[in-house]
């Protein structure tokens, strides 16, 4: 058994039962969904709501007991509370709108028995009171969003037992954010701006490092190039001064080769030259390149082969810087 009664009506369970002894006013009891109602014979629900839909049942006991049974239950009683459209609401998808694009609107209701009928208005924003229905069913699709569909939408639920409306919803064009639009731009010029301070640190770095290796390249040749002129400066200058004095000229002396020393005969031929005297009185100058190398100062000179005349005078520093002056004269 399945009673329907209306929200806000009222209600009474009975229970009643046979037995022997009579079951007593307090010997019954009311249990919905298994939980304690209340005690007593009869119980009344002035105003029914939905929560009051369950299942209900009687629990009868006279104080005997049947095979260890002392309480029995009566059958269960469906109650079913009937009501007509509540707590209706629109949902949005997508939440925002731009213009061009679809959005679908849904109305959802609580009713029992369930919606069967749905209708869509849409009022002006100007005027709220006038409203113009633009479609029925539980979902009304928009599938190209423009100027002339913004305004204020609203869903009318109904059912055997009546209708309700549910509350205002304002359908807008967002505008298109064209900020969204430039931030991938926003984000390259930031990834630009970075790379190019980088590349400038790095070569200024790098300008840097070249300006100081140049310096110290400078520094250096200007050290080498120091020291070069020190160590020239440092050497001995081997410089020879020869002077030849030619003085006026005489006959030379007759000599025989008997009054020549045996040694004589053993002369070179280059003091064979030199002593060998042209027969005429015109003053005639012999020069001969004579090189000179030089020599330690801790050891003794000598020429190489050579003997000196005895009127040949050698001056020599004490130093390295050693002058060799020669004088050679020569009379006619």
């Amino acid at each position: 058994m399945s009673p329907s009664v209306v929200k806000g009506s009222s209600v009474t369970f009975t229970c009643s039962s046979d037995a022997d002894p009579p079951v007593t006013q307090s010997g019954y009891s009311l249990y919905k969904d298994g939980h304690f109602i209340s005690s007593g014979q009869n119980h009344t629900i002035s105003d029914i709501q939905p929560s009051h839909r369950g299942l209900y049942y009687c629990q009868a006991w006279n104080n005997i007991s049947w095979r260890g049974i002392a309480l029995i239950n009566s059958t269960e009683v469906q109650l079913d509370v009937q009501y007509r459209p509540e707590n209706i609401s629109i949902s949005m998808d997508p939440p925002h709108v731009v213009e061009g694009s679809s959005v679908n609107l849904s109305c959802s209701s609580a009713a029992n028995p369930a919606a069967d009928n749905y209708t869509w208005y849409r009022a002006s924003v100007s005027s709220s009171s006038s409203l113009l229905q633009v479609g029925s069913g539980q979902v009304l699709s928009l599938p190209s969003m423009e100027a002339s569909h913004t305004g204020l939408y609203l869903c009318q639920a109904r059912n055997p037992l009546g209708q309700n409306n549910s509350t205002e919803m304002m359908l807008a064009i967002k505008e298109k954010d064209h900020g969204s639009h430039s931030l991938p731009i926003l984000a390259g010029f930031g990834v630009f701006v970075f790379v190019t301070l980088l590349l400038l640190l790095l070569l200024f770095f790098w300008l840097k490092q070249r300006t100081r290796a140049e310096k110290n390249q400078t520094v250096y040749d200007l050290r080498l190039s120091s020291r070069g002129s020190s160590s020239s400066a440092s050497e001995p200058s081997n410089s020879v001064y020869a002077n030849i004095h030619a003085l006026p000229s005489s006959p030379p002396p007759v000599v025989s080769a008997q009054d020549t020393p045996p040694h004589s005969q053993r002369k070179s031929h280059h003091e064979r030259d030199v002593n060998t005297v042209p027969t005429s009185y015109e003053d005639e100058v012999t020069y001969s390149t004579v090189t000179i190398k030089a020599r330690n100062p801790s050891l003794p000179h000598h020429t190489n082969n050579s003997r000196v005349a005895p009127d040949s005078r050698f001056k020599a520093g004490e130093n390295d810087d050693s002058v060799i002056y020669a004088s050679l004269a020569e009379s006619s």
